[in-house]
């Protein structure tokens, strides 16, 4: 009999187990205390036989258009194939529908297609335009507050890692010195709060249009398309 229900404290070693075993990461267990007491944040786990089998964590972002961010879904992969992740994002749209945003939204790697059917089935759609994910460690250096209002720096916390989000920057169609600006401004953030890193997701048809030494000196992090579920 599976169960679906909001994650306790003391589920916290079965998730980080999970972790290690799916992807070899860590869990941050004093982020994951902050999410299942945070009115922003939440985790939820499918539990059968008294063991946690999967999990999901999402959380609220404000700028630059409110939404439900569903950040991280796994399921064992014994297990896999009976549902348990489309009832995982069920059970978290049900909890978002009552946060007051219009969507909830997820970023899910071209070639993770068990992930792409469990969103799919729970009602999500996705324009299949493909963007590369773009991170840049932290670097001390002289940055500009003077950030484009069409460019949102926003900081998440996750259970696997403190990192900045960048949003809007390829929208604003941004000059070289402002790219720049941005990137720099961001890195230096990420520096002084001790963040791991800062990324924004770029549609490949759009790379050309990025600073060269920007793009030598990022890592690429891999392929994701952009999936959404409208709250009605």
């Amino acid at each position: 009999m599976l169960d679906i229900r909001l994650a306790q404290l003391d589920d916290a070693e079965a998730i980080h187990r999970i972790l290690q075993e799916t992807w070899g990461e860590s869990l941050l267990f004093d982020m994951f205390a902050d999410h299942i007491s945070s009115p922003e944040h939440q985790v939820f786990v499918a539990v059968e036989a008294g063991e946690v089998v999967g999990f999901l964590s999402a959380f609220l972002v404000f700028s630059p258009t409110p939404r439900w961010e569903i950040d991280l879904i796994i399921v064992r992969s014994t297990i896999q194939g009976r549902g348990i992740g489309t009832s995982l994002i069920e059970e978290a749209l049900t909890y978002g529908s009552n946060l007051g945003v219009r969507w909830a939204k997820a970023s899910i790697r071209v070639d993770n297609y068990a992930s792409q059917r469990a969103f799919f089935k729970a009602g999500f759609t996705t324009d299949t335009q493909v963007r590369s994910l773009f991170i840049w460690d932290p670097l001390a250096c002289k940055s500009t507050t003077n950030v484009p209002e069409t460019v949102h720096l926003i900081p998440v916390d996750t259970l696997m890692y403190r990192g900045l989000w960048i949003e809007g920057f390829v929208e604003s169609e941004l000059p070289r010195k402002e790219q720049h600006n941005v990137i720099r401004a961001a890195r230096n953030s990420i520096f002084h709060e001790g963040r791991l890193n800062t990324g924004i997701f770029m549609p490949d048809s759009f790379k050309h249009t990025l600073a060269p030494d920007l793009l030598t000196s990022a890592t690429d992090f891999g392929q994701y398309h952009r999936w959404e579920y409208p709250f009605k």
